[in-house]
């Protein structure tokens, strides 16, 4: 099982621990939170001190921050051919093809499509097992995915670590899965309420971006509709799940990404 570090800032490069083998870096789930040319360097350098491998992390994104993106790929394409990218944009995903970069494009947790809301552990007493069985898989399973995966060189698919446990199983697709832990990712947006934080009074999608994300929070947000605390970092809800699943290898996830602290 290979162990991988998530980290999307510079400065926790730091959580690195002789168990990694690799480093994923960069920003998932805000454009405006992507490294730039210089961090990345920074990156490709840490990793390659340690004689270990990098993946490139990328976000869904608007026309803006496309050629962001790019530049950052083209620079892996120059500098480290071969290297992993996670897309969480399909448009990101037909870029590579475009360009004819020699990188390894890896569908991000974005685009799994797991069913992530934590209140599907209040259904398992109430629903089939069929049913139940559909809630622990995600598109990853699908063969007809598969093949459109397959058509467009993605050979790695990224997933949570879901409270409801997972049924998916990716031995003889040609894929192979990776498993985020401990932070599952519940939903995200553009529309930043941490942006607020900055006291500029305006409604969360109007607020000015300052990066208060980076400031503040994480936040602990509990209601009495949820079976397990939500934690808000950013434009993103996640909650905490450390039990990992005894036979991941034997269902073709052969990776697990730790994330020391919610990525944002």
């Amino acid at each position: 099982m290979e162990n991988a570090l998530y980290v999307t800032k510079e400065r926790d490069l730091d959580k690195w621990e002789d168990r990694y083998t690799r480093l994923h870096f960069g920003q998932e789930f805000c454009q405006r939170l992507l490294p730039d040319l210089t961090e990345l360097d920074t990156a490709i350098r840490f990793a390659q001190d340690r004689d270990a491998d990098l993946t490139l992390v990328t976000p869904f994104v608007t026309d803006m921050a496309l050629e962001r993106v790019a530049g950052l790929m083209g620079r892996l394409h120059d500098r480290l051919p071969g290297t992993e990218v996670v897309v969480n944009d399909l448009g990101v995903l037909t870029l590579i093809r475009e360009r004819g970069w020699d990188l390894q494009p890896v569908l991000g947790r974005l685009l799994t499509k797991q069913k992530r809301g934590p209140r599907v552990t209040l259904l398992e007493e109430r629903i089939p097992p069929a049913a139940l069985h559909h809630y622990r898989r995600s598109n990853a399973s699908s063969s007809a995915f598969q093949t459109f995966l397959q058509e467009h060189g993605v050979r790695r698919v990224e997933l949570d670590n879901l409270l409801q446990g997972i049924d998916d199983d990716l031995t003889g697709s040609g894929l192979s899965g990776s498993l985020h832990y401990p932070y599952a990712y519940v939903t995200t947006s553009r529309c930043c309420p941490v942006a607020l934080c900055g006291g500029s009074g305006l409604r969360p999608s109007l607020a000015p971006c300052g990066k208060e994300c980076l400031r503040y929070g994480p936040f602990r947000l509990l209601t009495r509709h949820m079976p397990v605390p939500l934690v808000l970092a950013g434009t993103t809800q996640f909650y905490r799940n450390d039990h990992l699943p005894d036979d991941l290898e034997a269902r073709g996830i052969d990776r697990v990404v730790h994330a020391p602290v919610p990525p944002v």
